[in-house]
């Protein structure tokens, strides 16, 4: 259904797309896909798939993720955003998601008009952050995977300068008070200067797949840029939360879709 829209894109002197969690890792690869399980079965790796049937608990679930991670941090490319990337094609457009992985990055997408403010699992950081500074993560996930298929024992990553635990650089519930901004920054910076240029702009805005867990992410500000915006439009798309506020109904459109479907179904002839 994208390819619907592509007169609108094209026409469009701004792209602003949001990518929320219809499109999130956990959603398109989810922990016990084939895709993740045959990544450690081709590789000789057989403990991924007891850990799998074992009964939740911390220190599963915290290996599961460990494992998870490195096989998303370990994939080279993911086809999930190529029809939105040709889309785009020569087109000055920003990408902001509020999930907390780096599936977009593995994308055909420019890796420098993505933002994603919540972290991707790329890095590690201090638990209780001593310092502001964040570790690449493949190296460390790597070594802990090797180690629990050697021993079957969970091990954990210790902060250089304080030896207390690592974590994924990732912002949630439990996190949210330590949570270390280095990672994305720069970018957001970026982003919130490339926003300033869309006053006055014919902007088209692309929210795919957000629900209600992040709003202040962008579904709240993309609103507002509508609204304020005369030249602006909207386009909501969720398989249930797609619906548009009273004061947005000459601005905006809803549609009720997955958002995967919506990048990939060909609309009938």
């Amino acid at each position: 259904m994208l390819q619907k829209y592509k007169n609108q894109i094209q026409e469009a002197d701004m792209i602003l797309i949001g990518i929320g969690r219809e499109l999130s890792a956990q959603k398109l690869i989810p922990m016990d896909s084939e895709e993740v399980r045959n990544y450690y079965k081709n590789q000789g790796m057989k403990r991924y798939e007891t850990l799998l049937e074992q009964e939740a608990d911390p220190e599963r679930d915290k290996m599961l993720e460990v494992y998870y991670r490195n096989y998303l941090l370990s994939v080279d490319h993911v086809p999930y955003f190529d029809e939105l990337e040709e889309a785009l094609a020569g087109k000055n457009y920003f990408v902001i998601s509020s999930n907390r992985d780096n599936l977009l990055y593995k994308s055909n997408l420019k890796s420098d008009r993505i933002v994603v403010p919540c972290g991707t699992g790329e890095f590690f950081q201090c638990s209780k952050p001593c310092e502001h500074r964040i570790y690449p993560a493949l190296v460390g996930t790597k070594d802990l995977v090797a180690y629990y298929e050697k021993t079957g024992q969970y091990d954990t990553l210790q902060c250089p300068k304080c030896g207390r635990e690592m974590v994924f650089n990732i912002r949630n519930k439990e996190t949210a008070g330590s949570y270390l901004e280095e990672g994305y920054l720069q970018l957001w910076g970026r982003y919130t200067k490339w926003l300033q240029g869309t006053i006055n702009r014919k902007v088209l805005i692309l929210e795919l797949g957000e629900g209600f867990e992040l709003p202040d992410i962008f579904k709240w500000p993309f609103e507002k840029i509508a609204f304020y915006n005369q030249k602006a439009h909207l386009i909501r798309v969720h398989e249930n939360l797609y619906q548009i506020t009273e004061e947005l109904k000459d601005k905006a459109e809803s549609i009720a879709i997955n958002s995967m479907d919506f990048l990939t179904m060909k609309e009938e002839k």
